[in-house]
């Protein structure tokens, strides 16, 4: 017991050297201050050692670290590390050692986009030639010997692989990658030269974007989108998408953005900038009034400041693109604009045991008469509308392709939803009191819920995991029972339970805020909501790809 006692305080105090040592070497600084400053998308991983360091903590390594999943995990790990080309692959990088990685990308009308990767180093010269020789055999037409030039002493080496020209070479613990020579040299120039260099670090908008973002981050990119807005424009020409002028218009009044992800602690964080100016008194103000149609145990509020005034101006936006749906739709938001807002919310409940959530919208009334009195009038010129008592509430339906939509009136909102339990029950609350504010849960988001002005969310992580892991357990032990092979990748047998799992996910909390410099954005939970967003986007494209598939 002593030896491994022994053993685990020399790893650990190796693992703490070389995060120290990585730290006192400037590493993660450098990285801006290598990138060109008329960088137009920046991307940098500045610390991986540390990151793993950290990585330990989080919710998801919890998860992974229980017996359950440890026991389900082992088959495809196997599968994984016996794979000869993921050994060779990571033999190569465990020798090399990157511990700082950055991406920086520069646009001309003449040359068009050009990159450039930079990546700090552990290992020596000669792990940093192997990295780079495997690199360039994955690359087709890679049998040709490399030439040779040297910049200020530093070899630069290129090749050929069909019409892409690859440059490299390194200075100090540095190696550069890319398709343009100037890239190269300039960054040999910025790492080796012994004065500073015009870099990304000296940019005015980096630095206004940067001391928004959290320091020592996990990842962090930086993107101003209006010296690529003619690309992007360009692009969506291409792929017969039409440009529709406000949204033009508001990309560029977008000066910069930026954004970072930090692991802190269970938590994974992630926070984003948009540097535009406003003035003061535009800023808004979240009350959060419908606050007080939930429950303890709401598993979605999602509250947002929606500017109605601006929908006459946005329809005629889409005029252009979309002049059918312009001409339907602009009487609706013209007196939308006079009736609703400003705060609109979507809220949603999951009780155990139904396939999915029930959603309702929750928009605020200004004027209740006026608002009454135009549903009644869309009653009248909607085939199959009706209104009705329903259970003491005055309850208007309209059908759908898919359902009846409900709605109901009050005082202070009018309420939408596929369900006329659900809008009933949200008007009960609104009478006992207990809100989502009472849940347990919900303490850790409330410093997030005092500081939004522009938008704020909460998700029941635990709970929609529960429901969604539930409702596709038997959906997927019935397909690995339909294909054979799948047994020797993955034993569906092994999956844990959802409690398991469940135990260790925060609620998935989101906040933005308008200020006289820009927009900020951050979330956090076991993933962020962009990273909860991502996910949901890649499954339902698998979904759709499965259905299309059969």
């Amino acid at each position: 017991m002593k030896k491994i006692a022994v053993g685990f305080l020399i790893t650990a105090l190796l693992v703490l050297g070389g995060v120290i040592f990585f730290k006192r070497s400037g590493g993660e600084s450098q990285a801006p201050a290598l990138a060109p400053t008329d960088t137009v998308l920046f991307v940098n991983i500045p610390n991986i050692p540390r990151t793993g360091f950290r990585w330990i903590g989080t919710s998801l390594a919890q998860i992974a670290a229980e017996p359950e999943m440890q026991e389900f995990l082992k088959l495809p790990l196997k599968n994984l590390t016996d794979a000869p080309s993921t050994g060779e692959a990571s033999g190569v990088l465990v020798a090399l050692k990157p511990s700082n990685i950055f991406l920086a990308a520069t646009h001309d009308d003449t040359l068009g986009a050009q990159a450039l990767l930079g990546f700090q180093f552990w290992g020596n010269r000669k792990d940093y030639d192997n990295a780079i020789t495997r690199l360039r055999q994955e690359l087709p037409n890679a049998n040709q010997e490399p030439t040779k030039e040297t910049h200020n002493g530093r070899e630069i080496l290129a090749t050929q692989h069909g019409d892409l020209m690859l440059y490299s070479a390194a200075a100090g613990r540095w190696g550069f990658l890319s398709t343009n020579l100037d890239q190269i040299r300039s960054a040999l120039d910025r790492a080796s030269g012994p004065s500073p260099q015009s870099s990304l670090k000296t940019n005015p908008r980096f630095l206004a974007v940067s001391a928004h973002l959290p320091a020592e981050p996990e990842l962090m990119f930086f993107f101003e989108p209006e010296k690529a807005l003619d690309s992007l424009l360009r692009l969506g020409r291409l792929a017969g998408a039409s440009a529709i002028p406000s949204q033009v218009e508001e990309l560029k009044s977008a000066e910069a953005i930026g954004g970072a992800l930090k692991i802190d602690g269970p938590l994974q964080r992630d926070t984003l900038f948009v540097l535009r100016p406003s003035q003061q008194d535009s800023l808004t103000k979240l009350e959060h009034p419908a606050m007080r149609l939930t429950t303890k145990d709401t598993t979605v509020f999602f509250d947002i400041d929606l500017n109605f005034a601006a929908l006459p101006a946005l329809v005629e936006g889409l005029a252009e693109a979309y002049p059918t749906l312009s001409v339907l739709a602009k009487p609706m938001a013209d007196t939308a604009a006079q009736i609703y807002g400003p705060e609109c919310a979507l809220l949603a409940s999951w009780p155990e045991g139904n396939m999915a959530p029930s959603p309702m919208l929750a928009i605020t009334v200004k004027d209740a008469a006026r608002s009454l009195d135009f549903l009644k009038e869309t009653i009248g010129i909607v085939p199959a509308a009706n209104q009705q008592d329903y259970k003491g509430h005055n309850l208007f339906t309209f059908p759908t392709g898919y359902a009846s939509l409900s709605m109901a009136q009050s005082d202070d909102f009018l309420l939408l939803g596929m369900s006329a339990d659900t809008i009933v029950n949200a008007m009960e609350a609104n009478k006992t009191g207990a809100t989502l504010e009472d849940a347990l849960d919900f303490k850790q988001a409330m410093p997030a819920l005092a500081s939004a002005n522009e938008a704020f969310c909460y998700i029941d992580t635990r709970t929609v995991f529960t429901r969604l892991y539930n409702s596709f357990l038997p959906v997927i032990r019935f397909g690995a029972a339909m294909m054979p092979d799948l047994k020797k990748n993955l034993d569906v047998s092994k999956l844990p339970k959802a409690e398991t799992v469940a135990k260790h996910l925060p609620p998935i909390v989101l906040s933005q805020k308008r200020t006289t410099e820009g927009t900020l954005v951050e979330s956090s939970g076991p993933i962020t909501m962009t990273q909860f967003l991502l996910l949901g986007g890649a499954g339902a494209m698998a979904a759709q790809q499965s259905l299309l598939g059969n």
